[in-house]
């Protein structure tokens, strides 16, 4: 049951959002599209939005969960739209956009938040190559077929954000995540590429690098329960201050040191990441190769606590 009540604490219980003045200055009238709002980040980021005074356009698959949190904002006094849309149907996304845009007439801020994570290593994905081919769908291909679908308004407006939440995983290379990590990779090198072509008409791109959160796509895996994560509360915090302030990056101190490191001592980082690799094992469901055994539960060492500690933030 630990997804239903999850779920329940989510909508129902968890009212610990709060933003700042300069949140609330910055983000008051704005219409923000949120991917992945149903859950998570996007939850927690959807109901501080509507706070500061933002009309929040939600966007997940499933209608059920994006209207229960649709009601949770409109009982906080904020403007929720509900857009249900698979975000891995190309076809879907052009059609989602422009009902946004003929309902609101804009979109200030898109934040690519939705995404999915397999913790699986190469070795055990050779016979998955539909592995690679889901992420890079949605994390990859999704976000970017949202961009296309608003830059041209946006362009028109000489006015508009682009967020991407990425991973810290994208500046520390760490194993078993060659699927998520890639595909999170080559939506920030996009980025990278986008950010100077549209500068001089006034659309930002930033670049959010999260660390390890607490949600429910990392509740599969066991081992977490014991590891040092922040909440979606803090994630989306990290998010709302990439929006206010519209820096190229947003990202933790463990994260810059991890790609300033890897860029002086890659051999010492590969190193360090090859004896965490060893350290943590795989689930039993990469092992077996496929979905359906349950995860046992299986604590890591007193090591293995102290090790993902002194890497706060790092997904092993």
């Amino acid at each position: 049951y630990a997804d239903r009540l999850w779920s329940y604490w989510e909508m129902h219980l968890n009212h610990d959002y709060r933003v700042s003045t300069a949140a609330k200055a910055g983000l008051r009238n704005k219409v923000v599209v949120v991917t992945g709002a149903s859950s998570g980040i996007g939850n927690a980021l959807a109901k501080k939005l509507a706070i500061a005074g933002a009309t929040v356009v939600l966007v997940a698959r499933r209608r059920d969960r994006l209207e229960e949190t649709a009601r949770g904002i409109a009982a906080m006094g904020g403007d929720a739209r509900v857009v249900p849309c698979d975000l891995t149907d190309m076809h879907a996304i052009d059609d989602a956009a422009a009902r946004i845009l003929l309902d609101l007439g804009r979109v200030d801020v898109l934040v690519n938040n939705a995404g999915r994570s397999i913790r699986r290593s190469v070795e055990e994905s050779v016979d998955r190559f539909h592995d690679f081919q889901r992420t890079m769908q949605l994390n990859y291909f999704g976000a970017v077929r949202m961009i296309l679908a608003f830059l041209p308004s946006m362009l028109e407006r000489k006015r508009g954000h682009v967020v991407n939440v990425s991973s810290v995983g994208c500046l520390a290379n760490v194993p078993r995540f060659s699927a998520y990590v890639a595909s999170k990779a080559a939506l920030d090198a996009f980025s990278r590429c986008l950010s100077p072509e549209v500068r001089n008409r006034n659309v930002g791109v930033t670049t959010v690098y999260m660390p390890l959160v607490r949600t429910p796509m990392i509740a599969p895996t066991k081992i977490y329960q014991y590891f040092p994560t922040i909440t979606p509360e803090d994630a989306a915090d990290l998010v709302i201050k990439a929006m206010v302030d519209r820096p190229k990056r947003v990202s933790t101190p463990l994260g810059v040191t991890a790609e300033v490191s890897y860029a002086l001592w890659p051999k010492v980082n590969d190193y360090i990441l090859s004896f965490g690799y060893e350290m943590f094992p795989s689930s039993a469901r990469a092992r077996a190769g496929h979905e359906e055994i349950e995860e046992p539960e299986d604590k890591p060492t007193r090591e293995g606590i102290a090790f993902a500690t002194f890497f706060r933030g790092l997904h092993w």
